[in-house]
């Protein structure tokens, strides 16, 4: 385990409840990780509490953090009061074995709310490093104005050809002309054959995760072409196989 004390550098609110946060070291050397890994930020009051890291490995100014507001939880609120307000703070890391691996096979990204974070980060490696796999990432969202980086990530699907993004929207919305219903289903609307050779990336809450799981190995897909830090939390807990 390595620690770090770091400090904040800004903190900019991205919709109603989202909020990014960009931190560094004390002593500006930021620690080494890949895209898609987590850090844990130790609270005051001594709650570890495990963050995404939504910056890819690559960029060397900062390490990005999103943080999602949620009414009746204040932990959240606590901690975006941390960022703004301590002079310093601890954290360790970083932790999580879900990344890009080294196979040839095109990737399919598949996550849901703040689930785009680590996401965020494997995929901006992956264009760093100048990757020529397909990337389809497929951004599940309850309405359009929970898609909080979709600026950004259109402008990723004009500068890089391997790339294509899916908004899919799960609630009623009244102008939506885009895909409806859970962000998998399009993910798995293709031929078997192109279906079985794609490994798959998935970040989202645990019942979301358990569903595209059973859903992929239902159709066939091999459950090592399957990568979540979640599968790997419940395959430990030995919730899941």
């Amino acid at each position: 385990m390595t620690e770090f004390t770091c400090r904040t550098k800004e903190v900019v609110q991205l919709n109603d409840q989202i909020h990014r946060i960009r931190i560094i070291p004390d002593d500006e050397k930021l620690f080494d990780f890949k895209g898609g890994q987590y850090i844990v930020l130790h609270m005051p009051d001594g709650k570890r509490v495990p963050l995404s890291i939504a910056s890819a490995p690559e960029e060397r100014n900062f390490i990005e953090l999103h943080v999602r507001l949620v009414e009746g939880h204040p932990l959240a609120s606590d901690m975006i009061e941390l960022f703004k307000t301590a002079e310093e703070f601890r954290l360790e890391g970083a932790y999580g074995g879900c990344f890009l691996n080294d196979s040839d096979r095109n990737l399919v990204i598949i996550a849901g709310g703040t689930g785009f974070s680590p996401m965020k980060s494997m995929i901006e490696s992956a264009f760093a490093q100048q990757t020529s796999r397909k990337i389809e990432l497929y951004l599940g969202a309850q309405v359009t104005g929970d898609l909080y980086q979709d600026d950004l990530i259109k402008t990723w699907e004009q500068q890089y050809e391997n790339f294509s993004y899916t908004p899919v929207i799960s609630g009623d919305e009244d102008g939506w002309q885009g895909v409806k219903g859970f962000p998998h289903e399009p993910a798995m609307d293709c031929e078997e054959q192109e279906l079985l050779a794609k490994d798959y990336y998935i970040s989202g809450s645990a019942p979301m995760v358990t569903a595209i799981y059973k859903a992929l190995t239902s159709k066939g897909v091999d459950k090592s072409q399957i990568h979540s830090d979640m599968l790997n939390i419940m395959r430990e807990k030995g919730e899941i196989d």
